[in-house]
């Protein structure tokens, strides 16, 4: 692969993790500016989509539209990402669209707010009794394949294309209808947010479907989850409720998990976002009770202990590990050694980044060390 000449056997790792084993070291990936870039280090996609270019065209709605939209401006992007940076491990080279993480509001009547720094989606449920279920694919659906189809067209032995960022029917209906509305909906109109989760999860599993028929060619016959850069064998995508956070257990049982089941099936390789301690706190049981949830990705969020190395999280790092589940986590690159110096490194990814091509290849030699450490036995 052009991007990833290493690919073969980068492969065969993600193979091992995904069956919950090792081969020499945990998986690691890790990102740096390509040795000769003369641009800013870009952020890599656990931040969100590259803005490069995006903040000059500040009070241009036109332009700032087009920057989002137009297949090759995207694609362009893409590429200048691409030969920007260093892919160490077991980081891949992955586009996709991404219009922010619930662009399916736009498929039911949210019109998009395109920004300078991310794209928005307002309210557009008033009032359940007037409000009737229509799916809208013309213009963004349409734009987003457009999008996708120009990526397709030049991956073949050069990089990944992901499935749009779509978002899942609890999170996406919060913003049709309002997170405090929604809140109060689970009491006063139960039914109709069970419905509105099922019209919205069983059209998020149409579309899933027919964009993996169109890249799993090029994702050398798997699929990739793109912000995540982590490929499968298989179907794979996030599952995720982060309005999880605000409810109780048993709503999130009641209201939510049919969901996460539903989107779990079509994945044969369910990676959850488990998003901030209260879910991983409150939800965690429920979640690892789900058995098409295959791997579990924490994030600590907004509001709480930053690192990803904190002591309160490392017992339940070890429960998603010992119940079987792999675990993903974005870490600093002074994480990664106290991470797998409590943490056994069958079934762990972890996902960096450094400054340069050298401290990338020097991390990847110490992370081998530090898995073997501990007693634990790695595959020769």
């Amino acid at each position: 692969m052009y991007y990833k000449p290493d690919w073969a056997e980068t492969k065969e790792r993600l193979l091992a993790w995904w069956n919950h084993e090792v081969i020499d070291r945990c998986c690691i990936a890790v990102h740096a500016p390509r040795k000769g870039s003369t641009l800013p280090p870009a952020p890599d996609l656990q931040m969100g989509p590259w803005l490069y270019g995006l903040p000059a065209l500040e009070g241009d709605p036109a332009a700032i539209e087009a920057w989002w939209t137009d297949p090759e401006q995207n694609y362009q992007r893409a590429i200048t990402w691409f030969e920007n940076t260093y892919f160490a491990g077991e980081a891949l080279p992955i586009t996709y669209v991404n219009w922010g993480a619930m662009a399916l509001a736009a498929l039911f009547g949210s019109p998009p707010h395109f920004g300078t720094a991310s794209v928005w989606y307002p309210a557009v449920i008033a009032d359940w009794s007037t409000w009737t279920w229509h799916f809208e694919p013309e213009p963004y659906w349409r734009i987003s394949l457009e999008i996708v189809e120009r990526f397709i067209r030049d991956a073949p032995g050069r990089y990944f294309v992901g499935t749009p960022e779509l978002g899942n029917g609890a999170d996406v209906l919060s913003l049709l209808r309002g997170m405090d509305k929604l809140a109060l909906d689970l009491l006063s109109c139960p039914d109709e947010v069970k419905h509105g989760v099922d019209v919205i999860s069983d059209t998020w599993v149409k579309l899933m479907e027919q964009v993996h028929q169109m890249t799993a060619d090029v994702n050398d016959g798997g699929g990739v989850l793109a912000w995540m850069g982590l490929w499968a064998p298989g179907r794979i995508d996030q599952i995720a409720c982060d309005f999880s956070s605000v409810i109780s257990p048993a709503m999130f049982r009641e209201f939510f998990v049919p969901e996460i089941v539903k989107m779990g099936n079509w994945c044969e390789y369910g990676m959850y976002h488990l998003d901030g301690p209260a879910c991983m706190k409150n939800m965690l049981d429920t979640l690892l009770a789900i058995d098409s949830i295959k791997a579990i990705e924490f994030t600590p969020g907004q509001g709480s202990p930053p690192p990803t190395y904190t002591p309160a999280y490392i017992p339940r790092y070890r429960k998603i590990l010992e119940s079987g589940r792999n675990l993903y986590l974005l870490a600093e690159p002074h994480e990664v050694e106290k991470l797998l110096a409590e943490l056994p490194p069958e079934g762990l990814f972890i996902r960096t980044y450094v400054d340069t091509e050298e401290e990338a290849n020097d991390l990847l030699k110490k992370v081998t060390r530090w898995s073997a450490k501990g007693g634990r036995t790695v595959r020769p």
